[in-house]
């Protein structure tokens, strides 16, 4: 049988355990401060990246659409998915082949061809560039 008076004993101890200043309104607890500033640590590499993406995102972007024949051709780049070295390519065959109007490239392939023609007669391309050309007529044309 269970002692009833041993049990209501044991439960007498562990109330007897508990101070009046545990229960009082005067009870206050040492907390340390924390906040924003307690991970710094944490948050100055998160703030590092984010502007190194930021940086990452706006750095190959060619300057803002102008009525030129050039901002014509930067935009068709970006709408194609030309970046960096591709659009460099292609400005420079539009300049060696004395083009008026660069974006006439992105008519067909034949353009392309020609002017790429033209400027070959001023301009030794080597493989890396050849290869890069016909990545760019892959993106252009297919």
């Amino acid at each position: 049988m269970i002692n009833l008076q041993y049990l209501s004993g044991s439960m007498l101890s562990l109330l007897a355990e508990t101070k009046m200043s545990d229960v009082s309104l005067n009870y206050r607890e040492e907390v340390a401060p924390s906040g924003i500033w307690s991970g710094w640590y944490v948050l100055v590499p998160v703030v590092i990246a984010m502007v190194a993406g930021l940086a990452y995102r706006f750095a190959d972007r060619p300057p803002a659409i102008v009525n030129t024949p050039l901002g014509m051709l930067h935009e068709l780049c970006r709408v194609h998915r030309i970046k960096g070295r591709s659009r460099i390519l292609l400005e420079t065959i539009a300049e060696a082949a004395s083009l008026e109007h660069p974006a006439t490239m992105f008519l067909s392939s034949g353009h392309l061809d020609d002017a790429f023609a033209q400027a070959k007669k001023r301009i030794a391309f080597d493989k890396k560039q050849m290869s890069t050309l016909g990545m760019v007529r892959r993106r252009m044309f297919a």
